[in-house]
């Protein structure tokens, strides 16, 4: 999704960077971006997580500080990076008020290690950690996986013996977009296969789970411990979303899809969780 941070901006300068403030511009925003940015039901992808009071995360690019806050509420400490100051003024207008939380354009300046490290909605066409061998010459589309790949590994070594990498992307292989829908721009992604064979070269411990409709705005998280059945699925219809044609119905091709098991393999985007060990 295009980056609207300033845009965001202007309406909290509007109608106040407050709780109160936020609600109104969900409730007069007419465009899905800004529910995108500013929905409550972004935080159900990591609620559930036992982050410990203590533990110390970095966030890896926070856009609008969807999840900025309920890591700093979870969490001792929040260092969060991001390769855009627009994007980290918004945070800050949103959880300035929250002193656990420090703010660093494109790195840390440290090389410190954490007990979270939280890659959500990775991009290709910039990395927020610098990358060994970079060229400006690369060809993004054609290198992604391996670029992707290097920005997976790299957020692992900031983790802590015994500590955990959260990363969640979309499934290019997700049934919304044999559907109709269009990838967003920017944004990495990798299918079931290509997801294992990274993190099964990595060690440790992985576990992968499935947000539905997607990890933006997801209502329902299903893992490789419990998968849907037929005609157990909620909405999958992402309301952030433009206005698409549905080349077939996704939900018939879904219960196709769990009663065959083959249901991971086109989930519309992962949530994975990297131990190391």
């Amino acid at each position: 999704m295009k980056d609207m941070s300033y845009e965001l901006l202007d309406l909290m300068e509007e109608k106040g960077w407050d709780e109160k403030g936020l609600a109104q511009i969900l409730e007069d925003g007419t465009e899905p971006w800004i529910l995108e940015a500013l929905s409550p039901i972004r935080e159900n992808l990591v609620d559930w997580l036992d982050i410990a009071k203590d533990a110390s995360v970095l966030e890896i690019g926070s856009g609008y500080g969807a999840l900025t806050g309920i890591l700093a509420r979870k969490a001792g400490s929040v260092d969060v990076v991001d390769e855009r100051e627009e994007n980290l003024e918004t945070g800050r207008r949103r959880w300035g008020q929250m002193e656990n939380i420090r703010w660093h354009l494109k790195e840390t300046g440290t090389e410190c290690v954490y007990d979270w490290v939280f890659l959500i909605g990775p991009r290709t066409l910039g990395s927020l950690l610098e990358l060994p061998g970079r060229k400006e010459s690369w060809n993004w589309k054609e290198e992604e996986k391996a670029y992707l790949t290097e920005q997976i590994r790299q957020a692992a070594a900031r983790v802590k013996d015994g500590g955990r990498l959260a990363l969640a992307l979309p499934n290019r292989n997700g049934l919304k977009y044999w559907a109709g829908a269009a990838p967003e721009e920017e944004e990495a992604s990798m299918n079931l296969s290509e997801l294992r064979e990274v993190f099964g070269s990595m060690g440790g411990r992985t576990e992968f789970y499935y947000p539905l409709p997607d990890y933006k705005l997801p209502t329902a998280i299903y893992s490789d411990r419990y998968l849907p059945v037929q005609g157990e699925l909620p909405s999958l219809y992402a309301e952030y979303e433009k206005p698409r044609y549905r080349l077939f119905s996704e939900e018939a091709a879904y219960d196709a899809v769990c009663q065959a098991g083959g249901f991971p393999q086109f989930a519309n985007s992962f949530f994975v969780i990297w131990e190391k060990l």
